[in-house]
């Protein structure tokens, strides 16, 4: 069975440096988009902190789409998208993992 393309670009470090590249890229748009919204000052850090979110998410990501066995451009649009959502994409997957747990395990009555 042949690899993917997308997990052969994965492997080499260009593959998570285009896909860190998108993520940021997709949370600076997210950035400047809520700085216009909110007519916020520009700040280093709070870009920075989104970066760094946007980032993780980003490589997340990829990783999900290359279990999926997604193509490259469909990886590229999603870890896009990810890195847009940031912190709210997190907190998506974060509810449906706590979801599909409580539903697996029970809810643990606490006494």
């Amino acid at each position: 069975m042949p690899e993917s393309t997308v997990k052969v670009i994965i492997e080499n470090s260009v593959g998570y440096a285009w896909f860190f590249a998108m993520a940021l890229w997709g949370g600076t748009a997210s950035y400047i988009s809520r700085i216009k919204k909110n007519a916020c000052c520009f700040s280093i850090v709070e870009l920075m902190g989104e970066w760094f979110i946007s980032g993780f998410a980003g490589i997340i990501t990829a990783h999900v789409c290359i279990s999926f066995d997604f193509s490259f451009h469909q990886t590229a649009f999603f870890v896009g998208i990810s890195g847009h959502m940031g912190g709210r994409g997190l907190f998506i997957v974060e509810n449906i993992v706590k979801n599909r747990l409580i539903k697996f395990f029970g809810k643990q009555d606490k006494d």
